[in-house]
């Protein structure tokens, strides 16, 4: 790899470093000072819709994020495939709109908006390692994707049919599928 394409590489890098600080910022204040703590009902999401500050920190982090995930598809990812670049875009595009639009207590229009685009999102994810599945040649990859696959299904079902148990664990099972996501991701925004 030359080095002016190297910081260009690393801009998906940045971003969940980025996500990664934002995720234990705002769910570690309210899980040590909110009086939230060890409440695994509440999704990332809900935890950042219980104040007006966290909301605008989770809107700025993200708009940040949502443009260096675009430039690094931009900048890094011109070689990749025409079908995964446009998942990572619609990836990007819903990421940007669920966080412009929090879920908040009241469960208003705005909570309404940001479920849709979460929803969006998570199954974008799935897509988009549906797709890395059939396009790798890596032996460990193509397992860790057929695992994900699976954890997707086993997700968005419980999520949409809103399963007791499930819900009652929500932030742990979102957590694992947002970060399976990005360990499956990371290594191939890097090809």
């Amino acid at each position: 790899m030359d080095t002016e394409s190297k910081p260009r590489k690393n801009l998906f890098l940045i971003a969940l470093l980025i996500w990664l600080a934002e995720y234990l910022g705002i769910c570690g204040y309210w899980w040590i000072f909110g009086g939230h703590a060890g409440d695994a009902s509440l999704t990332i999401s809900r935890y950042v819709g219980l104040s007006p500050w966290t909301c605008a920190i989770f809107c700025v982090c993200n708009l940040a994020i949502t443009v260096l995930v675009v430039c690094h598809l931009i900048f890094a990812c011109s070689k990749r495939g025409f079908i995964w670049r446009f998942l990572m875009y619609v990836f990007a595009m819903a990421f940007l709109a669920l966080s412009v639009s929090p879920h908040l207590p009241d469960e208003g229009m705005s909570s309404t908006i940001h479920r849709f685009f979460a929803g969006v999102m998570f199954v974008d994810m799935a897509l988009v390692e549906l797709y890395t599945l059939f396009a790798t040649q890596r032996k460990g990859l193509l397992v860790y994707a057929m695992l994900f696959l699976v954890y997707s299904v086993f997700f968005i079902i419980c999520d949409a049919a809103r399963v007791d148990w499930f819900m009652q664990g929500i932030f742990w099972y979102e957590s694992a599928y947002i970060f399976a996501f990005f360990g499956l991701t990371l290594p191939e925004l890097n090809k």
